[in-house]
């Protein structure tokens, strides 16, 4: 293949807002919203307590935070998006005790 012929990946994939919300409206979206979703809210608890990974400062501010159940809401808000609905999407996040 000649240089001309080949282009890079970033010049390949150009899609817009309104594309990708109309992908996450269809059902192949709203399947793929739910695995990813489904995948995030699995091993979300498990990569907090990855050694290596708490060694990021990053990470151990997201744990005492309480990340892994704001990593969870945000998969559920994902998994439960409707984009019929108007408006923004709101995450109620319990007050901390």
């Amino acid at each position: 293949m000649s240089s001309s012929s080949l282009r890079r990946f970033g010049d390949q994939v150009v899609i817009t807002a309104a594309q990708a919300r109309a992908f996450l409206a269809s059902p192949a979206g709203i399947r793929f919203r739910r695995l990813v979703a489904g995948g995030a809210m699995l091993t979300a608890p498990l990569l907090f307590r990855i050694p290596l990974l708490r060694r990021y400062p990053l990470l151990r501010a997201l744990e005492a935070i309480g990340g892994v159940a704001l990593v969870i809401k945000a998969a559920e808000a994902l998994r439960d998006w409707d984009p019929s609905a108007p408006g923004p999407i709101v995450i109620d996040v319990p007050p901390a005790s």
